[in-house]
């Protein structure tokens, strides 16, 4: 974490001294950043070892003679999605200043690369979505993640072998993968199956074998990972529902601070605790978050989710009163 917010910093500074020579000296960069004037220091060295060429004018403070950009680039497919994932992981876990550093070296990096590479990248990349998080080791050493991107870029069906962790049995899909993202420390994938007429959620890791067809399909125009998944409070779906939930004053303050979901809303009560409101698509995943906050925590709507943390907690008193 530090390590990243360490290169926040320089790049500001790369950025303030490019955007305004002779503006930003020492003391109003270390100012700006809340440092000191020697981390600044620091800072303008570390730069300068990347080949980044700043020097001072005195009073008029630093500039910086020579521009520094890329040479055209000649990255393979795999090379090119190997970037763009890795700067997805890092924008999901930046502010938006970053964010909008990070779109333009995208851009400028894509636009260089072979017409080939480029159209291909192009088709894949917005069925891919990576947020900030450890990836699980499982996931790391099966090879279906790469299958379905061919899959997906190829626009082929794929017959998987699939172990349901719902139903315990071992499930035969034809998939008409739609998109890959990475949710919850490990990888699924979306798609329409052929066995249920649904668009339904894969964890790859649980694919026991995968062999893609030669029968094509089409992703529906008007798809997209954020809205498919919009309501979903982690990544399973199911009936639409809305979901209220008392919070107690001491672990309130934790539920402000924090957007939850895209539908949520909070009412205050009066002893400083809150009332959660929210709508989504399938309460299970909510049961658990409900559940991580303890006796702090109080379902109140829908019944069936009120009755489930109920029967639930009864289950795990049993279990640590056996002895």
């Amino acid at each position: 974490m530090y390590r990243k917010h360490q290169m926040t910093r320089i790049l500001e500074i790369a950025s303030l001294i490019h955007k305004e020579p002779r503006r930003w000296t020492r003391t109003r960069l270390a100012t700006r950043l809340e440092v000191d004037k020697a981390t600044i220091q620091r800072y303008i060295t570390l730069l300068r070892d990347m080949g980044i060429e700043i020097v001072p004018r005195g009073k008029q403070g630093y500039e910086m003679i020579s521009d520094f950009f890329l040479p055209a680039l000649n990255l393979d497919f795999e090379e090119a999605l190997a970037l763009v994932t890795a700067a997805r992981f890092y924008q999901a876990a930046e502010g938006e200043q970053a964010v909008e550093v990070l779109n333009r070296a995208i851009h400028k990096i894509t636009a260089n690369l072979p017409k080939r590479t480029n159209d291909t990248l192009n088709q894949i990349a917005p069925q891919i979505e990576v947020p900030h998080q450890q990836i699980s080791q499982i996931d790391e050493t099966l090879p279906h993640k790469e299958q379905l991107y061919e899959a997906i870029r190829e626009r082929r069906k794929v017959n998987i072998q699939y172990n349901s962790f719902s139903s315990g049995k071992r499930e035969q899909h034809r998939l008409a993968p739609y998109a890959v993202l990475f949710r919850r420390h490990a990888w699924y994938v979306i798609g329409h199956t052929e066995r249920s007429d649904q668009i339904l959620t894969f964890r790859i890791n649980r694919i026991h074998s995968l062999f893609t067809s030669h029968l094509s399909y089409t992703i529906p125009e008007d798809f997209s990972v954020q809205k498919h998944m919009e309501k979903s409070w982690d990544f399973r779906l199911g009936p639409e529902t809305h979901i209220v939930i008392a919070f107690a004053p001491r672990i309130a303050p934790l539920i402000r601070e924090v957007q939850w979901h895209s539908t949520q809303q909070i009412h205050e009560h009066a002893d400083g605790g809150l009332r959660f409101e929210a709508t989504v698509a399938g309460w299970l995943e909510v049961g658990w978050w409900v559940m991580s906050w303890g006796e702090e925590a109080e379902v109140i709507e829908p019944k069936e989710l009120r009755e489930w943390v109920a029967e639930t907690a009864e289950k795990m008193v049993r279990v640590y009163r056996k002895d």
